[in-house]
């Protein structure tokens, strides 16, 4: 929070330096497509939960999942030559999938899973960017209110394939998550090729991060939280229209 503070007042002063300068409105759109990596950390209950429950509880590691979605960006520009800062409201959807998967010996079977958990977002944030010639940089943080999620798993034993599939609307989302909101902080890079002076279109990538989600489980009393979050990174297009565009 103390960092986010720190940037916030950096941008108000920046604006504020800038204030005689050229500006105007700015409005985009993004596609931003790419990979998930998810963790998950499990915090037990020690006062409840035995030694040998938390030695031999199962092992769950992060998987590669997908991740698309739809951005309206919309705000204002201010510039100084080739350089300027630019303030945007950043209202999306998004696509996100966390994938998990697991190995472990049952009766002296070998069990495999592969589960994912994929959420369906609207997302509401900020998102500060930094230009100079057709060069931005931008730094966005707010949270994202899940529309349903599902639930898939694949579970391989005896060389025999058993599937679920399991769908949870916002109202039944308790029962799987502590909380219906996850918050996202995200870096971007985008390049402007310009088919007019008020025109652009956009290339660029962006690395972010995915947190806040606890799964609630079951096992209410000997775990504490079951964290899920996700690192990611990938390509967006867009398009951008406004005055004084780079």
């Amino acid at each position: 929070m103390k960092k986010i503070t720190i940037i916030i007042l950096s941008i108000t002063m920046i604006f504020a330096k800038l204030s005689f300068a050229e500006s105007g409105w700015q409005f985009g759109v993004m596609i931003p497509i790419g990979a998930s990596f998810s963790f998950y950390n499990v915090s037990f209950n020690t006062s409840q939960a035995t030694p040998d429950y938390i030695n031999n509880y199962q092992k769950i590691n992060g998987a590669v999942g997908f991740d698309v979605g739809v951005n309206l960006q919309g705000g204002y520009l201010v510039t100084d030559g080739d350089k300027g800062i630019s303030l945007l409201l950043d209202l999306g959807y998004s696509h996100d999938s966390f994938g998990l998967s697991s190995s472990y010996d049952e009766n002296g079977v070998k069990v495999k899973s592969t589960e994912y958990y994929t959420f369906e977002n609207l997302s509401v944030g900020i998102l500060p960017k930094f230009h100079y010639k057709n060069f931005a940089f931008g730094f966005g943080v707010g949270v994202k209110l899940p529309l349903y999620l599902t639930h898939s798993a694949e579970i391989m034993k005896d060389n025999v394939a058993t599937k679920t599939y399991s769908y949870y609307g916002a109202s039944k989302m308790n029962g799987i998550m502590k909380n219906a909101v996850m918050t996202y902080v995200k870096l971007t890079f985008d390049y402007s090729l310009y088919v007019h002076d008020n025109i652009a279109l956009l290339l660029g990538a962006y690395i972010g991060t995915d947190f806040g989600i606890d799964l609630r489980g079951a096992e209410l009393v000997m775990v504490d939280s079951r964290n899920l979050a996700s690192f990611d990174l990938g390509i967006q297009l867009g398009m951008k229209i406004g005055e004084n565009l780079f």
